[in-house]
Order: structure tokens, then C-alpha cells, then sequence
């Protein structure tokens, strides 16, 4: 029996459908998408078939790059067919503060990992300080040292010499102190 899609919903009945990670799925994906996306039609498996879109229906693709293929960070991306790339409309989305300030739910914390992310970036060293590394030193610090929730949460497999020119950027905050706390022990 023919179970209706999240997608077949949004196509039929109208709303709004995401593709999430759409660069980590195999580039196809969007050939198969085209009448859905450029023509509006669909032809879906028996017993449904030929449907035209809602006029509400819209698709939005979310991805970790560009679609442009994988990079250093992001290496289990695939590259995407130019003519499927051609049906979105670009829009790089960075983290928001106020997101991460809400995460932490403390201050200090989102700062220090702003600061981080910056400083990494400024001396070429490729971390991603996401979402996730936030809200996960925001739970470890009430129960771990400063230093073991760093290391579980941000430094990870940072170099010696990385974790050095990273913590030079940083201001002077229990947050440096503990990395170079980690430093000294490397």
C-alpha cells in the first residue's frame, strides 16, 4: 500500500518541503526532482501517477556547502548537477548569535566559542565550532573541569601548534586559562 511522503503532501496538498543536507545525497536526487521543481508535475509510483503541483507547494535545500562539491571540513559532500543547482537560489546562512546565546544560556560560553571560531579561522586552522560544540560545553561544564569539557568539546584532535596559535588570538578569560592548561599537558 502506497504510504504518502512528507513530500507528496506538500506537492499535492501545498506547504512548504526541505531537503536537508541535500550535498550529502547522491547527485540524482535533484534529476529526479526537476519536473517536481522546473515543470510542476510529478509522477509518482502506482496507484498515484501523474499529479501537478499545489500552488503552494516551495522547496527549500539546505546543505553544508555550495553544492559545488566537498571541501576540507565538509569531505563526504557530493558535487551537485549545474542544472539542479540552477532551480535554488543561493543564500549563505552563518550561525546567529542570539541562537547560540540561547543554547549556552550562558553568555560567556557563546562568546568564548565566537571567539574561538574566530581565532581559528584568523590563523587558517579548519574547526567547526557549531551549534552542537556550544550546547555540548554548556552541559559539560557544570559537571566536568573546564579543561576536560574544552577538550571533549572543541579541542578534539587540535595539533599542539594549532591549539597554540588558536589560544594567542584568544582574550584573557578562565576559558585561555584552561587551554593552555591543555596546551602544557599535550
Amino acid at each position: 500500500n502506497y504510504q504518502p511522503t512528507q513530500f507528496y503532501k506538500a506537492f499535492t496538498e501545498g506547504g512548504l518541503f526541505m531537503l536537508d543536507k541535500i550535498d550529502a545525497s547522491i547527485p540524482e536526487v535533484l534529476n529526479i526532482l526537476n519536473a517536481a521543481l522546473a515543470n510542476r508535475y510529478f509522477d509518482f509510483p502506482a496507484p498515484i501517477g501523474f499529479k501537478e503541483s499545489h500552488k503552494d507547494f516551495h522547496v527549500i535545500a539546505a546543505g553544508n556547502t555550495s553544492g559545488h562539491g566537498a571541501d576540507y571540513q565538509y569531505v563526504g559532500r557530493n558535487q551537485l548537477d549545474g542544472a539542479g543547482l540552477d532551480r535554488f537560489k543561493y543564500v549563505p546562512v552563518d550561525y546567529c548569535s542570539e541562537v547560540e546565546d540561547s543554547i549556552a544560556g550562558d553568555v560567556s560560553i557563546s562568546n568564548f566559542c565566537r571567539e574561538f571560531r574566530t581565532a581559528s579561522k584568523k590563523v587558517g586552522i579548519n574547526i567547526i565550532v557549531s551549534y552542537r560544540a556550544i550546547e555540548g560545553l554548556a552541559a559539560l561544564l557544570p559537571i566536568m573541569t573546564t579543561e576536560e569539557a574544552l577538550e571533549c568539546c572543541l579541542v578534539k584532535d587540535l595539533e599542539k601548534d594549532d591549539l597554540r596559535m588558536i589560544t594567542r588570538e584568544l582574550s584573557d578569560t578562565n576559558f585561555k586559562t584552561a587551554l593552555n592548561n591543555i596546551y602544557n599537558r599535550m
